[in-house]
């Protein structure tokens, strides 16, 4: 009589795969990774003792060991090392993000184009979402970046972080936290690319970098109008066009084909 199983021949690879069974280290990791993301550790703490995890865990210190490392290289804890040393907890945060985000898009051979193409992509449509979701708390919060952006257009240095907060914030109003998390590991890249173009390029005309500056904040306050009337379908287009038009400055000054490169 069938009991309802289907039997898989113990031998046959073709079949089946086999199944790895997680060291204990791993699982110890797991159990100490699972305590920071519900905040049970908090950002500072001190891992306990090695001898304590021992009892708590009842394995052994170079299984602890192991753990603690497999911690260390995901970024959730840091080791210092010596008599007073010991193990930290480090919270996941952005930075862990971006760089992770760096090295992979660098060793894809990923241009700045194509990172710049995708936020092109995704922040219309963010910009809509702040529109129809969002638009009394997000309006207060752009015209005041906006107002710093006017206040530092002579200086195309110090404007560019203000510039990038308010893409930021922007995104942030969306309400979407996986589109936050998207944003800030490609934001960290587009920022750096930013500053780089002008490193390249320390000797322009003044009067014609504020013009152009004065211009793109003009579309800057054109959006936060769409937003506060609310014209969730106005705001996307316009952000779309304003992108556009952006990404061809920047990318006249960096190159559309220069590499992504943070790791220094």
């Amino acid at each position: 009589m069938s009991n309802g199983f289907v039997a898989i021949p113990v031998g046959s690879r073709s079949n089946a795969q086999a199944v790895r069974v997680p060291k204990t280290a791993e699982l110890v990791a797991k159990q100490i990774r699972n305590a920071i993301i519900r905040g049970e550790l908090s950002d500072g703490d001190t891992l306990p003792a090695e001898s304590h995890l021992i009892a708590e865990f009842e394995v052994s210190r170079p299984t602890i060991r192991e753990a603690v490392r497999i911690l260390e290289s995901e970024g959730l804890v840091t080791v210092a090392r010596g008599a007073r040393g010991g193990a930290r907890i480090s919270s996941p945060n952005f930075e862990m993000i971006q760089r992770a985000a760096g090295i992979t898009l660098q060793f894809q051979g990923v241009t700045v184009g194509d990172v710049y193409e995708m936020h092109t992509l995704f922040e219309p449509p963010a910009a809509r979402l702040v529109a129809e979701r969002n638009s009394e708390k997000a309006v207060p919060l752009l015209r005041a970046i906006i107002e710093r952006e006017l206040a530092l257009t002579k200086d195309r240095f110090a404007v560019t972080p203000v510039l990038a907060e308010f893409h930021r914030t922007l995104i942030e109003m969306a309400g979407n936290k996986t589109l936050v998390v998207i944003n800030q590991a490609l934001r960290g890249l587009a920022s750096a690319h930013m500053e780089l173009a002008q490193r390249r390029n320390p000797v322009v005309d003044p009067e014609f970098s504020e013009r152009q500056l004065r211009f793109g904040l003009k579309s800057h306050s054109r959006l936060v109008d769409l937003i506060e009337a609310k014209d969730g379908p106005g705001a996307e287009a316009h952000w779309r066009a304003h992108m556009i038009a952006a990404g061809k400055v920047w990318m006249a000054q960096i190159g559309s084909d220069a590499i992504v490169d943070l790791i220094d």
